[in-house]
């Protein structure tokens, strides 16, 4: 099984590194921010321009390992997950946290005994949305899908589902609706809900696994990863309402991680064709795949900075 396989399925069902979905807002092209161990041991939060060049690690400080980066709306925030040990998270679980661009005013908004994950902005910059693990057993995972302010506060529960994993949320470009994966048929499959949680509805169906469904930033079509094509995972994208799908790129490497550019005319994923996972762009409807990072590390969770 390929390494980046191997990160999707730790990540989405073990639960030892988050799996973020992205949704892209429109804007201009920005930085593209990312998760890397490529200067180890851990995993920092990267920035980088979008050929690759300008390189700057924002959590350089930080003696944990740090993932899912999401950028607000105004591109001048990222939320992100991290399990670095702090005065209210001694026993080192993975909590949200928010920064500025820069990575400077770094701020914890959960705190709890559980992991908090994947988190992703509304559109307005005033809710966000992340998978709570409500199972506390190292290893084993039930999780929900939650909403809160940007400030940590009024969190509430979308989905109520035990026993049911429910996680990667990405909030579509107009806040009215929630991309997510879930178990609930069985397998890994896409669905969408309202922002309350209310009327799922079901976009995939397959015996293969989907992984880390994201909003076009005009909000017509979802990307995602999915190992349908004889295990492989590939890049698709279909039309918001599941029809549509299609498959962007075909090559016997693992390919996964997909996010928008904020012009809508790129897709930026992670790929091991070259070793170890590496950040590559491509148009938005395949094709012209450039490689973008150039390191040893895993580079993976890629998401575009809009620019308003």
């Amino acid at each position: 099984m390929m390494r980046i396989t191997c990160v999707l399925a730790v990540a989405g069902v073990v639960g030892l590194a988050a799996t973020a979905a992205f949704g892209a807002f429109d804007g201009e092209n920005g930085k593209i921010a990312f998760a890397s161990n490529s200067h180890g041991p851990d995993f920092d939060i990267w920035t980088m321009n979008p050929d690759g060049s300008g390189l700057v690690n924002l959590t350089k400080d930080s003696k944990g390992d740090e993932f899912a980066p999401s950028w607000r709306d105004d591109g001048r925030v990222l939320a992100f997950n991290s399990d670095r040990v702090t005065d209210t998270n001694p026993e080192a679980d993975h909590e949200i946290f928010v920064m500025r661009a820069d990575g400077s005013q770094v701020r914890q908004i959960t705190s709890n005994a559980l992991d908090d994950e994947d988190p992703s902005w509304s559109p307005d910059g005033r809710r966000i949305a992340f998978a709570r693990d409500l199972d506390p057993v190292r290893g084993e995972v039930d999780y929900d899908l939650y909403t809160m302010d940007a400030d940590g506060s009024r969190q509430q529960n979308l989905t109520n589902s035990p026993g049911v994993v429910d996680f990667q949320p990405s909030w579509s470009p107009d806040g009215r609706r929630l991309v997510f994966l879930s178990d609930r048929d069985g397998d890994l499959e896409i669905y969408t809900s309202d922002p309350h949680g209310a009327d799922v509805r079901q976009l995939t169906f397959n015996d293969a696994a989907e992984f880390v469904p994201g909003w076009s930033p005009d909000g017509t079509r979802i990307v995602f990863a999915t190992d349908r094509d004889d295990g492989n995972f590939e890049i698709y994208t279909m039309r918001a309402d599941g029809g549509a799908q299609t498959r962007l790129t075909s090559h016997a490497a693992g390919e996964g991680y997909p996010a928008w550019s904020p012009d809508g005319a790129q897709i930026v994923f992670a790929t091991e064709r070259d070793g170890a996972p590496e950040l590559y762009t491509m148009r938005a409807g395949g094709g012209d795949e450039v490689r973008r990072t150039t390191d040893r590390g895993t580079d993976i969770h890629p998401d575009w900075q809009p620019l308003p």
